[in-house]
């Protein structure tokens, strides 16, 4: 056509009139309601703001097509879907817009672009390049799209820094603070994070029923991991002798976590006299003293819920500063206020 810009990744405009237009989109939409992703009204949105512009040419704007991506992973966890449209939606607003250009002309320059636009440093890029990654993958699969231009990116290396166990004093205070009567909430949530290595994503997930004490094992389905693979973590003695020190009505029926869990978990850490915290700081100090008290790695690897041994090597164990007696004390019960 004279005049008109073709984009490598572009096909030819659509040829179909305006009957087949709404056709297509009333099919894609009825697809949709029966995978429970949409609603009725959904072909209306469709056809206008994704599809075919009003001169009949084809494609579909980044933003329909992250919209439509979320909406198919609707049945993912509730956190995950939130982060995923997050994350999202803070590209679109970053400098370099792309909200309104069509998916098939956006380059690997502009995706470039915007990550470093909206990423700081080298993992957050990672993170957002995988996201922009699976929106073009699904535009790919749709027909939105040959090819996609963030593939071409590289990913930039991410050099994994030390994270040290939390001091013994620290681990002394915050066990000693939780006791008191206002912050008896979070002992439970506390003990299953430094003596069973509980990430602090699982932990809010956990139930009372997820705890066997019988079998003493704490049981991770494949909902609350992180991974999405079930795995059994060890209840030690020093955490049963812990759970026992827990008011009887904190031990009930329900979740894990008091339902003000975040507020609750930040004063308990302020009012031990903790300023600063890395969010993994408890489950890194679980991996520690472990490795430390029995020096069995593929044990430790199975209580964490890793595929490998590399990630436990180079991330997860720092011995700085542990003693033997230390480790020893660590597993027993005369380290309980």
């Amino acid at each position: 056509m004279k005049g008109k810009k073709h984009c490598i990744n572009s096909i030819s405009p659509c040829p179909f009139g305006e009957e087949v237009q709404t056709l297509l989109a009333m099919l894609m939409s009825r697809r949709m309601v029966r995978e429970g992703k949409g609603s009725p009204g959904a072909a209306h949105e469709i056809r206008v703001r994704g599809g075919w512009d009003k001169d009949h040419s084809w494609g579909i704007s980044f933003r329909s097509a992250v919209s439509l991506s979320l909406a198919e992973r609707a049945d993912k966890r509730e956190r995950t879907v939130k982060e995923l449209r997050y994350v999202l939606r803070r590209l679109m607003q970053a400098p370099v817009a792309l909200n309104r250009q069509k998916l098939h002309t956006i380059t690997t320059k502009q995706c470039d672009d915007v990550l470093r636009a909206h990423c700081r440093t080298p993992r957050q890029y990672v993170k957002g390049r995988a996201l922009l990654h699976s929106v073009f993958t699904f535009g790919q699969r749709n027909g939105w799209c040959l090819f996609n231009p963030v593939a071409a990116l590289p990913k930039p290396r991410i050099i994994e820094k030390e994270i040290v166990p939390l001091p013994w004093k620290q681990i002394i205070e915050l066990l000693r603070t939780s006791r008191q009567q206002e912050f008896s909430g979070c002992m439970a949530a506390l003990g299953f994070m430094l003596w069973a290595g509980i990430r602090p994503a699982e932990i809010e997930r956990l139930s009372w029923g997820d705890v066997d004490c019988s079998e003493r094992v704490i049981i991770l389905s494949a909902e609350h991991s992180k991974t999405g693979g079930c795995r059994h973590v060890t209840l030690y003695p020093v955490l049963m002798s812990w759970l026992r020190r827990i008011p009887l009505d904190l031990r009930k029926e329900g979740m894990i976590c008091p339902p003000n869990w975040s507020k609750l978990w930040r004063n308990l850490r302020r009012a031990a006299g903790i300023t600063e915290w890395q969010q993994d700081v408890l489950r890194h100090t679980f991996a520690s003293y472990h490795l430390k008290r029995w020096h069995d790695l593929p044990r430790l690897q199975e209580e964490m819920g890793h595929s490998s041994l590399q990630l436990l090597r180079t991330r997860y164990l720092s011995m700085r500063g542990i003693t033997e007696h230390h480790a020893q004390l660590f597993w027993s019960s005369s380290i309980l206020p």
